[in-house]
Order: structure tokens, then C-alpha cells, then sequence
């Protein structure tokens, strides 16, 4: 045996390196061991194109010397190809011996085989050259090791067959790694698809861990059948059975796969299930679909997208970026052509995912169009689409909060005022882009300000029959900062309205700040007081209960019917509750109680 030799780098710096900045986790040792051994058998048959590709896998808890053994039956190295690829990081003998472009192959050599430190003190490689590749039929043994050395010599065992065999010793901490059940579960989820045989070795013995290739790539699979075995591969793959399946290809960077439409809603950004020439990259990748499309799950394979170093994740380039455009692409046209030929699908799909819709609709002109005539929207006048909505006045009158739409929606409705409910997520956006492409329509946001404006003010007999009636209740709601008012609403059962939106709880809270700072603060925020923005309780003059009340002599009746009629306000409105209004409600329906009891 030669001399040992060191490697040109800190092998121990590279390892940590690998462990705590490259890779994920030491799993991926197996992948990248059955990367090399892809790349050795594409190698060998292009000399040899009916060459035997197999890679088998011997679990440390197996074999007899305690050690996992990858042995593949590709092109081998020879004395010279295994110094120069073994000691140099990164090296690769493929273009250099073959000729052959870089696009053939998964890995890179070198660099591969380090990741093996990450489970292991010692790697031995014995590897044999392929006769029609110019091999002498000698087998070659290179042994490494983490402190930083490698030594190369003739093999006493020489391997029956040309190809390399790979054996790790199982480094503590890590030995489970190397064991069957681990190294069966990393196969299956990241090697499953290549186009080798991959065998795993077990107690039992051998097990064919490889499978079909993929769904799109089968000819023979077309129609009902094609779409069963797409159903079946994201049951498989991803665990969910899909409302839909949709085919994608994109030939500049030799991307093929499905989306998988969600069968429940989300609102997480898409992850996807990519793979590299069938060897899994990710699980998890984020940047191969727009970020609008999270209706949608995907696998798909890709020939020609770059990897990062670590080949867990794309590389950030335009390829990568014109790539996804144009499969986002696929699937609006995708969705645009449900929406024509397949109605009660469609319905079905924006039940479900309206929400991704309308978030691909604030990027895409095409996808607003398709959410103003097909989605529908709540308003006043029951679901609408926003074609309908703007087919009704040229004015598209909305609200912008869901709890104040749900408090102005009945009165508004009583006084014949259509008002679409824009308070969920990208509403207001979609309203307003869609309204800046069509012609002949405008919009504004409904406030309660404007509703009171609506209302008819009393006049003559009234006006006196409710001037003491309001007079109570001005001193009754005078710590709520709440300003009583009485006005004609439809319809004439609700009793009473608290106006209580965005504007008067900023009035409030100026005013809960200035109570609370020193006299030059309090002074100064005085300065911004708006009084006129104060909360309003509106008494219906139309409603037969209140014009009893009104006409009572009875100032304590009165008291405890305006406090009962601003808490139920304060209730059915959703408004927050401070202090005082949490003391009031509590003593409201008690003291009706009381007075009822009295007056019987």
C-alpha cells in the first residue's frame, strides 16, 4: 500500500461546512451515493448502450462487516481517474473521459462522495474500469478518511464485474442512518423514479425499491387512464386526493409534471414536490410556481433547471424565473377554459379556493376578468357578480369592513341602496383594479356618516313630542361619549342605531390619550378634536314602541329604556365595549327586569 497522502483542502473544515451550510441533513449521503452511481451506469452506456444498470444497496445491519455497501455496475475509474477525482473536491472525470455535457448527468463526483463524512469516519471505494472504456480489468481501492487523508493502491479483492462499490463505516451518532429502515426511506423517497434497477438488500432478501417512471412519461397511458394514475401518484406522493388534475410542460427547461388542485382551502404559500432527471430535489420547493397559485400542489420533474450546490433547492436565475411564468401561465389558461366548458366545476373550484383566485387576480388582467364575471360577491341585493353589481347604477357603492358591512347592510337594504361587502381579503384591490379597466363605472366606500345623512330629520310635532326623550338620553350616554340623535329609518321595527365606525374610535382613542397625558400632551391632541366624529345613537322615530316611550312622563322609564336600547346597539353591533359600557350592559337588562316587575 502507498504512502498516505493529504487531501488539498481542510477535509474537516469541508465537512463541517457541508453539514451546517450546504446540506440539510446527513440523509441526503444516500442520495448523493446513488447520484454517482446514475451518472457511472449513464456514463458506461455511451459505450456500452446494453450495459446492465443496477445500483445495490447492503444496509450496515445487514452485511457481515457491519459496514453499508452501495455497488453500482457503472463505468468505474481507473488508477489515474481515481486520484485525480478522489483527491480533488469537486472534481469530476465525466466531461474530461467522455466528452460528454455536464446536462447528462445528475452530480458531481467529488464533492458527492464527501457528503459520506457526514455519517462516516471512512470511505472505501473499489471501483473497475469498463473494458469498452478503455479498463484493464484491474480493480482500484481508495480509502478516506476524516482527519484529512486518502490512500490509493491495487485491490486484494478484486470486484468480479466492472463498476465501483462504495462501503461506509457508521460513524457514531449517525448510525441509524445506515441501517434498513432508514436507508429504505431515503431510497424510496428520493431515488424511486430513476430509470436504474435499485435493489436493497434485507434479511429477507432482495427488494426492488425502484418503480415506474412517472405518469407523463408513460405513452401508454392516455385519457382515463393517464388521469387515474396522475390520481393516484399525488395520493401516493402527497398524500391527498386532488379536485382536479392539471398537466404541465414547459420544453425550454425540460419541466414536466401535475398540478394537483387542493380539495380543502389555504392560504400557505404553494410547496411542491420537484425532482432533477427523476432524482428528488425537494419536497418542499417554493420557487417553481408563481406564489398565486397556492390552490395547488405539484410534481414535476425537470431537465435542464439548475440546482444549488447542495442540489436541494433551484438556483435563483432567469431560467428558473421564465419557467415559472410560463407554467403559471398553463394554469390560468387552464382555469379560464374550465370556467367556459365545465360551469358546475368551475363552481365548485371558486367554493373552494376564491380566495386563490382572487389573489392571482390582483397580478394577472386576465384573472381579474375572470373574477368580475364569474365570482360572486355579497351585497345588498344577494350575490352578485361584480358585472352585475356595476350593470345596477354607475356607482358601485362598498364597504370595506365586514363587521360594518353586517351592521349597515339592513339599513341600507331598507332604504333601497345596493352595497357590496369589500371586506375580505384582496376585495377592496380587485374593486378598485377592475374599476380602473372598465369604462363608465365609479365607486365609494359607504361610511355610517353618510347612511345618518340618509335618514329624515323630524320636524314640527316631532320634534317636540322627542325632545325630552332625547334629553335623557344625552345625560345617560354623556360619560360613553356617545351622541343621541332621532331620525326616520326603514324599517320602522329597529329601534335604534349606534353609528360607531373607524373614524369616531380614533376620535376615542385621542381622546382616551389626552385624559391621560400631562397638560402640554392634552393640550396639544385637544387641538385635533373632532367632537363631531363622536359615536352616534340614532332613535327611530318610525318605530310605535319609541313613540310610547317618548310620550311617557316617566324621565326614570326613560333612562333605563335609552341604556337597554344602547347596550343591545352596542351587542348586535360587535362593537368593543370599554369600561363604562361593560358596567352599562351588565345593568341593563336587570333594570328593565325591575321596572317591568314594578310596573306590574
Amino acid at each position: 500500500m502507498t504512502d498516505e497522502s493529504p487531501f488539498l483542502v481542510d477535509l474537516r473544515g469541508v465537512v463541517d461546512l457541508l453539514s451546517h451550510h450546504l446540506y440539510s441533513s446527513p440523509r441526503v449521503y444516500l442520495r448523493e451515493l446513488v447520484q454517482n452511481g446514475v451518472d457511472a451506469l449513464t456514463a458506461r452506456r455511451a459505450h456500452e448502450p446494453s450495459a446492465p444498470g443496477r445500483i445495490t444497496i447492503t444496509p450496515a445491519d445487514v452485511a457481515e462487516d457491519g459496514r453499508l455497501h452501495v455497488v453500482d455496475t457503472g463505468i468505474g475509474l481507473d488508477d489515474e481517474g481515481i486520484r485525480s477525482v478522489l483527491a480533488t473536491i469537486g472534481a469530476s472525470s465525466k466531461r474530461d473521459e467522455l466528452g460528454l455535457a455536464r446536462d447528462s448527468f445528475l452530480g458531481q463526483f467529488g464533492i458527492g462522495l464527501l457528503s459520506c463524512f457526514l455519517v462516516s469516519d471512512e470511505i472505501e471505494v473499489r471501483t473497475r474500469r469498463c473494458e469498452a472504456a478503455g479498463g484493464t480489468g484491474e480493480t482500484w481501492q481508495w480509502v478516506g478518511r476524516s482527519r484529512g487523508t486518502y490512500a490509493v493502491r491495487r485491490s486484494q479483492d478484486p470486484l468480479p464485474a466492472a463498476g465501483t462499490e462504495v462501503l461506509l463505516t457508521p460513524l457514531r451518532g449517525h448510525a441509524d442512518l445506515l441501517r434498513t429502515d432508514a436507508v429504505r426511506a431515503i431510497v424510496r423517497e428520493a431515488a424511486s423514479f430513476l430509470p436504474v434497477e435499485i435493489v436493497l438488500v434485507t434479511e429477507r432478501g432482495e427488494e426492488v425499491v425502484s418503480r415506474e417512471a412517472f405518469p407523463w412519461e408513460r405513452p401508454d397511458l392516455t385519457g382515463v387512464s393517464r388521469r387515474a394514475a396522475a390520481m393516484e401518484l399525488c395520493e401516493d406522493l402527497l398524500g391527498f386526493s386532488p379536485l382536479d388534475v392539471v398537466e404541465l410542460s414547459d420544453a425550454e427547461s425540460g419541466t414536466r409534471g401535475f398540478a394537483f388542485v387542493l380539495p380543502q382551502a389555504t392560504v400557505q404559500r404553494g410547496v411542491h414536490r420537484l425532482y432533477s432527471k427523476r432524482m428528488l430535489v425537494s419536497a418542499e420547493e417554493s420557487q417553481v410556481l408563481p406564489d398565486w397559485a397556492f390552490f395547488v400542489r405539484a410534481v414535476l420533474d425537470t431537465e435542464q433547471l439548475r440546482l444549488t450546490a447542495s442540489r436541494e433547492s433551484l438556483h435563483d436565475d432567469e431560467l428558473r424565473d421564465e419557467t415559472r411564468d410560463r407554467l403559471g401561465g398553463q394554469l390560468k389558461r387552464w382555469l379560464l377554459r374550465m370556467v367556459e366548458s365545465d360551469p358546475t366545476r368551475a363552481e365548485e373550484f371558486f367554493r373552494v379556493h376564491h380566495l386563490g383566485v382572487k389573489a392571482m387576480a390582483t397580478q394577472d388582467d386576465s384573472m381579474l376578468e375572470v373574477v368580475a364575471r364569474v365570482m360572486t360577491w355579497e351585497t345588498t341585493e344577494g350575490a352578485l357578480t361584480l358585472r352585475e353589481l356595476g350593470g345596477l347604477a354607475p356607482v358601485i357603492t362598498y364597504v370595506d369592513n365586514v363587521d360594518e358591512y353586517l351592521h349597515l347592510a339592513p339599513l341600507a337594504r331598507a332604504q333601497g341602496l345596493a352595497v357590496l361587502n369589500a371586506g375580505y381579503a384582496y376585495d377592496t384591490l380587485l374593486l378598485e383594479r377592475w374599476l380602473a379597466t372598465t369604462s363608465g363605472l365609479d365607486s365609494r366606500r359607504l361610511t355610517q356618516r353618510e347612511l345618518v345623512s340618509e335618514f329624515e330629520e323630524l320636524s314640527g310635532a316631532d320634534t317636540e313630542l322627542f325632545a325630552p326623550l332625547l334629553e335623557v338620553a344625552r345625560v345617560a350616554l354623556e360619560r360613553s361619549q356617545t351622541v343621541p340623535s332621532v331620525r326616520w329609518v326603514a324599517p320602522e321595527t329597529l329601534h335604534a342605531v349606534l353609528l360607531h365606525d373607524r373614524e369616531s374610535r380614533r376620535e376615542l382613542d385621542r381622546q382616551l390619550v389626552a385624559e391621560a397625558s400631562d397638560d402640554v400632551w392634552s393640550a396639544a391632541l385637544a387641538a385635533f378634536a373632532q367632537p363631531d366624529l363622536r359615536p352616534q345613537l340614532v332613535l327611530n322615530a318610525a318605530n310605535p314602541v319609541l313613540r310610547r316611550l317618548a310620550a311617557s312622563a316617566d324621565r326614570a322609564l326613560q333612562q333605563t329604556a335609552v341604556e337597554a336600547l344602547y347596550a343591545q346597539a352596542l351587542l348586535s353591533g360587535r362593537h368593543p365595549l370599554r369600561p363604562f359600557d361593560n358596567a352599562l350592559v351588565s345593568r341593563a337588562l336587570p333594570a328593565l327586569i325591575d321596572r317591568a316587575v314594578d310596573g306590574a
